[in-house]
């Protein structure tokens, strides 16, 4: 009896702990433009690393409030003295809300999951990990397998939010 007045009791205190958490909020588009820099390699000692660098713009759409974004990222990239370009999905995962205490929410902690298609032949498949400070500044490091080219590219970065925040409705 006591376990059946506990349970819905818990899911509901557990609901609104959710409902508080402004990261990933519902119908939300969001659009951050990073710059990039890093190398590809194939780990191997006999071919040199790579430099590769460029400018991604990602929009992406909350998928599931409080936990989920998709979209889509196109980035332009110079590499092997060329500029190419690569376009394809992502999908970010919220792993924790950075809780600033009494000053509420300072930003959140998610990992992205990409697969890319360049016009230098490039298919790059792999993800990140990525620090969104104050709903403005994104930090983060990706890693990505050129299935292709046998390569890894392996790039921190760093962004800033390009669209507005959404404001919550006044009473």
């Amino acid at each position: 009896m006591n376990l059946a007045i506990l349970l819905p009791g818990l899911l509901l205190a557990c609901s609104s702990l959710h409902a508080q958490d402004p990261e990933f909020p519902r119908k939300e588009f969001i659009m951050h433009v990073k710059l990039q820099g890093g190398m590809a390699t194939n780990f191997k000692g006999h071919s040199p690393d790579v430099f590769v660098g460029g400018v991604q713009v990602v929009p992406q759409y909350t998928l599931v409030a409080g936990h989920l974004r998709g979209g889509l990222i196109g980035e332009i990239f110079f590499t092997n003295k060329k500029w190419q370009a690569a376009i394809g999905p992502t999908v970010s995962w919220k792993l924790a809300t950075i809780n600033l205490k009494q000053f509420g929410s300072g930003g959140n902690i998610h990992l992205s999951f990409d697969h890319l298609w360049g016009t230098g032949g490039q298919r790059l498949l792999g993800g990140g990990v990525n620090i969104d400070l104050l709903n403005f500044i994104v930090m983060g490091i990706s890693v990505h397998r050129d299935y292709a080219l046998n390569s890894w590219w392996i790039r921190p970065g760093f962004g800033i939010r390009l669209s507005k925040v959404k404001q919550p409705p006044h009473p």
